[in-house]
């Protein structure tokens, strides 16, 4: 009884598979949508990011990085984050 219903089950996924592939056969020759066919991803040059938050598009030189760090040290910023997650080379 068993095996009947497995071998009458497996038929009918193999002939719903089969009619599936044909109707997807025959929808590809049709072409793809304008939409899809011209789709490049989210604009990001538009001011958000793909999260939709503000784009901060704000590069620092090596001397902007520089002066951060030694304002981090000297306001003891640099001294907190390295308690809170124990970084360093100790």
């Amino acid at each position: 009884m068993k095996t009947t219903f497995l071998l009458v089950g497996g038929l009918l996924c193999v002939s719903a598979w089969q009619v599936n592939a044909a109707d997807v056969g025959a929808n590809a020759s049709a072409g793809t949508p304008d939409t899809v066919a011209n789709s490049q991803g989210p604009e990001l040059s538009s001011g958000t990011t793909m999260s939709g938050g503000p784009a901060l598009s704000q590069e620092k030189t090596r001397a902007e990085v520089y002066q951060d760090l030694i304002q981090s040290q000297r306001s003891g910023e640099a001294a907190r984050l390295h308690e809170l997650f124990k970084g360093g080379s100790q």
